[in-house]
């Protein structure tokens, strides 16, 4: 695999699938979709050998945030801070209950169907918030250990938003001009001096042979080579990167120091927190839900040439699900969640991916106990 740190020149812009109307305010997602990194990589293969990207990467592992030295990772949903504190002192866990609870019926809601809810018992008001957390922080998490302030990320030292305005393009002339030429407000997004996004990216070799960057020694050459600067996000702009070689899976075993494989048993019980943006029905072989943790879905959206245009909905990065084993089986760990004969099972991405890195999912094998 190799890394990519990416430095933007100038803001930056990610666009979503929602469409939107002339005279509204377009904002920027955040965290930005792993495909729009994946098609900067494409892209700059596409343009300098001229092949057909379709099936050049297996798999693309974030993005997430480099603040100096440290990375950080999407928080986990069922982190929370003190209702209507401005600045955070303290972090809260919300974990899951058994009991029946009576406030609401989830029939009248729609979410899905599950068994148990998170909520959180103490003295404290307590609400969601977004934020990344540091790889300390996350293996304290994973650990059942106690996080502090200092592990979280608040989106405001991440990026501030910068508005900015726009005008429709006509999109057979790429320029201004016919009957739908408008004006429109975009919020872009500027990242702070100190911050840069990284990603990993696993590479389809058997296709790029026939370019003559068959093995990682060649790829990383391709990508050493001047000008180091990759085209990122819905306005194309320039971002600079470095590179390194270096195996993701590897890696974060390491940091968070987890398991490389989990044995289980019928009845065993896992928690997964997504890394990435969840693309996924609500059914997954061999497993049923009795629990989740997660905020409101996102419109994930690909406009590919090869794969058409395409939307649907998506989980926030740090959605946590519950799940109970209903064989016995062995999963690696980190994985995907990836579809299969229209179902979907805990396992390595193969082949064309419609939305490649989404489902990226951290597990932990453990016994549920009520609060």
């Amino acid at each position: 695999m190799i890394k990519f740190i990416l430095n933007p020149y100038d803001v930056l812009f990610f666009g979503s699938g929602r469409p939107f109307n002339r005279g509204d305010v377009v904002a920027s997602v955040f965290p930005p979709h792993p495909n729009t990194f994946a098609s900067a990589i494409c892209s700059r293969i596409y343009h300098l050998k001229n092949i057909d990207v379709s099936n050049i990467l297996k798999a693309v592992y974030g993005p997430f945030i480099k603040k100096d030295e440290e990375i950080y990772f999407p928080k986990p949903q069922n982190i929370y801070k003190e209702r209507k504190k401005k600045e955070i002192e303290k972090v809260f866990v919300v974990k899951p209950i058994d009991n029946d609870l009576k406030l609401f019926n989830p029939e009248n809601t729609n979410k899905p169907q599950i068994q148990t809810f998170f909520v959180y018992k103490g003295i404290e008001e307590v609400e969601p918030f977004n934020a990344f957390i540091s790889s300390n922080g996350l293996r304290k998490w994973l650990n059942n250990q106690e996080i502090d302030k200092e592990d979280i990320l608040q989106y405001k030292e991440i990026f501030e938003n910068e508005p900015r305005i726009g005008i429709s393009i006509d999109p057979s002339l790429y320029s201004v001009g016919g009957a739908e030429d408008a004006l429109y407000r975009i919020e872009f997004l500027r990242l702070k001096e100190d911050i840069k996004f990284v990603f990993w990216v696993e590479f389809n070799f058997s296709e790029l042979e026939k370019i003559g960057l068959g093995d990682e020694d060649r790829i990383f050459d391709f990508f050493n080579d001047e000008p180091k600067v990759l085209k990122l996000g819905g306005e194309m702009k320039n971002v600079s990167y470095e590179i390194e070689k270096s195996d993701f899976k590897e890696w974060i075993r390491n940091e968070l120091r987890i398991e490389r494989n989990l044995k289980l048993n019928n009845g065993d019980r896992i928690l997964i927190l997504f890394l990435t943006y969840g693309v996924f029905d609500f059914q997954i072989n061999d497993f049923q839900i009795y629990s989740a943790c997660f905020e409101n879905y996102e419109i994930i959206g690909v406009n590919s040439k090869n794969l058409g245009r395409k939307t649907k909905r998506a989980f926030p990065p740090g959605s946590i699900l519950w799940l109970e084993s209903e064989i016995k089986k062995e999963i690696n760990n980190p994985t995907f969640m990836v579809k299969k004969n229209n179902f979907y099972e805990i396992n390595e991405p193969e082949g064309i991916q419609e939305f490649i890195g989404t489902n990226l999912i951290l597990i932990k094998k453990e016994e549920v106990k009520n609060v």
